[in-house]
């Protein structure tokens, strides 16, 4: 088996830095950069005179390629770079600009993000976009949470429900978003957007894509029920535990970090995936997080409306499985998808 890390050396003088870097296969969607080029990107961002120490790639994350670095004379920096253009589909199409744009939004918790130190959208030195944030310590949640209490799991849960409200109360003035797509004027033309692009990354793919076609023509003739939106809050995109850092210590599990925020858009807080998953892990701890977030919407327009948000997320996580190799997971996203479908005809009828 090939080690995880790969280790080597560049000597400039008598001053070395150490590169350590995943092993990852050819056919892999997140390619390494290379140390030369991690060592432009930061000579470009904080000064031809800065001596890079080390670079360490981490892992955990499925889109962007992850760095700490550590550079003499500061304080350590995450180096985010993204996929290849080419290599993205049109669902998550300049996700690191849409971050980038969305920074200002995320005001509300400003002090769970990474501060953004620099961006570089030029493709001068890579042809892929990157940035670097401030370095958030603490533990992902996700790798902590079967040593945790159930109490503990609880009241983390809430702190996510309390952030989660505190950004759907952020308004916008359009629906969508102004760098992955178009703003749009309504909610159905939005979600139906949505869709198409879904219907088309999946034919691109190789994929059957006649289920989702099936629920876009269900939304576009429910455009109405879609319309009853009318008013933008801001999404996060993707707020779940893998996202998330926190801290230990004698008052319980504190929630210290929100990353990858590159998924926001603007539209119905229930389309935000943080719903989706909520429902799909309802009946556990994480129904503590409804105690501070307040009770969805139950009328027959929001339970048509949650149908369609689950098939898109139903949709576009078949992209990320078939781009991982997780064919049992894109077969049962077609299962799911089904019972999605059946349940519809009669959902939002009065």
């Amino acid at each position: 088996m090939a080690p995880l890390y790969s280790t080597e050396k560049e000597m400039r003088g008598s001053v070395s830095v150490e590169y350590s870097a995943i092993e990852r296969s050819v056919e892999a969607f997140q390619q390494p950069v290379g140390q030369a080029h991690i060592i432009a990107l930061c000579r470009r961002a904080f000064g031809e005179e800065r001596q890079v120490d080390s670079v360490q790639e981490l892992g955990g994350g499925l889109y962007n390629n992850t760095y700490l670095v550590h550079i003499q004379e500061l304080h350590p920096v995450i180096l985010r770079v993204g996929p290849h253009p080419t290599r993205q589909f049109r669902i998550e199409s300049n996700l690191m600009r849409n971050e980038y744009a969305s920074q200002p939004f995320l005001a509300p918790i400003s002090p769970l993000l990474p501060r953004i130190l620099m961006a570089d959208f030029t493709h001068q030195i890579l042809e892929r976009d990157y940035m670097f944030q401030t370095y958030m310590e603490g533990e992902p949640w996700a790798q902590i949470m079967r040593t945790l209490t159930s109490e503990e799991k609880k009241a983390l849960w809430r702190q996510l429900g309390s952030i989660a409200k505190k950004i759907h109360a952020v308004r916008g003035q359009h629906f969508g978003s102004s760098v992955l797509d178009s703003p749009l004027p309504s909610w159905s033309l939005t979600v139906i957007s949505w869709l198409t692009s879904i219907v088309r990354d999946l034919a691109e793919a190789r994929l059957d894509a006649s289920d989702v076609s099936c629920l876009l023509d269900i939304a576009q003739t429910n455009r109405r029920l879609l319309d009853e939106i009318t008013q933008p809050r801001l999404l996060h995109g993707d707020l779940w535990v893998p996202n998330i850092l926190v801290k230990r210590g004698e008052g319980g599990a504190q929630i210290v970090a929100v990353l990858d925020s590159d998924r926001t858009s603007w539209g119905d807080p229930l389309a935000d995936w943080t719903m989706f998953l909520l429902q799909r892990e309802a009946g556990t701890e994480v129904d503590a997080f409804w105690e501070s977030y307040g009770q969805p919407e139950k009328s027959p327009g929001a339970q048509f409306r949650s149908l369609i948000y689950q098939g898109r997320c139903i949709g576009g996580a078949r992209l990320e499985h078939h781009r991982l190799h997780h064919h049992e997971s894109v077969k049962r996203s077609y299962q799911d998808m089904q019972t999605v479908i059946q349940v519809l005809p009669t959902a939002g009828m009065p």
